[in-house]
């Protein structure tokens, strides 16, 4: 009997001790503990928009994707290390990754999340949902004609466990595009808007500005068909930039700051192993071209120049302001660009306007690039020069540097005529860039076989 009554004292004493530390824990323990103020699980379109734009002008148009074919285009020459790899055509799924990540969830996943925000109940602000599917049409644009077919119509459904989306083509992303800028341009001009544009690090809301952007990029990837559709390219081009960009103001550019440098003014503070392409400067030099001291520093002898393809000369000339300033602006699209594809349409088509779209399309190039007219110099090397298809596409190649329009054109156009890196791994200069090592190991039954030589879908 004794025994039981020390057992069941000792069984009151061990409730007792329960009950009393569970109490305790109920009041220490914070029901928010767990929920990290840093990470909130809900965030303003105002602060979700300039991420998005950060990102594409540092990955899209920077470091991760530019750099690389730069150096493949001979504006940039890679003299050492990951860069002097490059200039032989050696990229692989294990380099790509810090560009294809970012495409998914810097930018095109937090348009998904701009979009359906601005659907939602009590705020539709179709405004808002416009500059995310230009923004979205831009990433996916640019993305498509580096790496081909990408997933995007099952891209973001991880919340319906879609794991492993599948790959949409290429030919239908192209009509993706399109549809989201012409979703766009309605969604720009609705004025049943309840919640206006804010946190734009681009055109600060200037609606006008991104109705013109979304015209302005339908030219661009209308032009880009041309080996494929022909004369209906061109048309298509022509009609979508009567209402693009009108002047250097309306440029779509990324800025940046000494808070928040420059992607390539990052990458020579870091690592320096690319100069300045023998090839773009060789082409500046030979017409004392205005651009060049923008384009290029001086070097050692207090000249400008460029490292001879492959020759890993690493005395010749770093980037300069204008691509590689801390405060340089990365180029999403630009007027001279869009100037540049009217010319290249109404020469091809036979019409009239093709030789004054050439003249200003560089004249708006020298402008933006040096901040003078420069007018002596066109007259002396442009203005009347009968225009040809290689003069337009090798002006076009000097405006563009680092950005990818280069890139796409030449394997477009094949203009400029570069020569193959006497060291290349392949037979040509690469036409596209590979999937990323995590595509191929964690969605192997959808990511495409190809190689860098495999031709994208508008190049067949």
């Amino acid at each position: 009997m004794k025994k039981n009554k020390i057992t069941t004292y000792k069984s009151l004493i061990l409730l007792l001790s329960v009950l009393v530390f569970t109490i305790s824990c109920e009041k220490w323990n914070d029901s928010d503990i767990n929920i990290d103020p840093d990470k909130p699980s809900d965030v303003s379109m105002s602060l979700i928009l300039p991420g998005i734009q950060q990102s594409m002008g540092y990955n899209l148009v920077g470091n991760n994707s530019v750099r690389t074919n730069n150096i493949w285009m001979q504006i940039f020459e890679g003299v050492d290390r990951q860069s002097f790899t490059e200039g032989r055509y050696q990229l692989t799924a294990a380099d790509t990754g810090n560009l294809w990540n970012p495409i998914y969830t810097e930018m095109m996943m937090n348009c998904t999340l701009i979009i359906e925000k601005a659907n939602e109940e009590g705020i539709e602000s179709p405004n808002f949902e416009g500059v995310a599917q230009v923004l979205m049409a831009t990433s996916l644009g640019i993305g498509t004609d580096l790496f081909g077919d990408m997933p995007f119509t099952e891209a973001f459904k991880g919340g319906e466990n879609v794991l492993s989306p599948t790959y949409d083509g290429q030919e239908s992303i192209y009509t993706m595009i399109n549809t989201l800028l012409d979703d766009a341009i309605v969604n720009l001009n609705n004025s049943s808007n309840t919640i206006s544009v804010s946190g734009d690090v681009i055109y600060d809301g200037d609606l006008d500005l991104w109705t013109k952007a979304a015209y302005s990029l339908k030219a661009r990837h209308a032009i880009q068909l041309s080996a494929l559709n022909g004369n209906s390219a061109y048309t298509a081009a022509l009609e979508a930039l009567e209402n693009g960009f009108t002047s250097n103001d309306d440029d779509m550019l990324v800025p940046w700051e000494d808070a928040n440098r420059n992607p390539i003014y990052q990458f020579m503070e870091e690592r320096t192993d690319i100069r300045m392409g023998a090839y773009l400067i060789d082409l500046l030099l030979a017409t004392d071209d205005p651009r060049l001291p923008f384009y290029a520093e001086e070097d050692a002898d207090g000249n400008y120049s460029g490292s001879a393809l492959r020759s890993q000369d690493a005395g010749a000339s770093y980037p300069g302001p204008n691509l590689a300033a801390f405060d340089a602006p990365t180029k999403l699209m630009t007027y001279s660009e869009l100037k540049f594809i009217e010319a290249e349409a109404k020469f091809v088509l036979g019409q009239t306007g093709a030789q004054e779209a050439y003249e200003e399309a560089v004249a708006a190039s020298m402008l933006r690039i040096t901040g003078d007219a420069n007018t002596a110099w066109l007259d002396a090397n442009i203005n009347g020069d009968p225009v040809t298809l290689e003069k337009i596409m090798t002006q076009k190649y000097i405006d563009g540097a680092a950005t990818n329009q280069p890139y796409a054109d030449y394997r477009r156009t094949g203009f400029p005529g570069l020569t193959l890196a006497s060291d290349a791994v392949i037979s040509e200069i690469p036409l596209r860039f590979p999937y990323p090592q995590a595509e191929l190991d964690y969605n192997t039954q959808n990511v495409p076989s190809v190689t860098l030589l495999t031709k994208l879908w508008w190049d067949q």
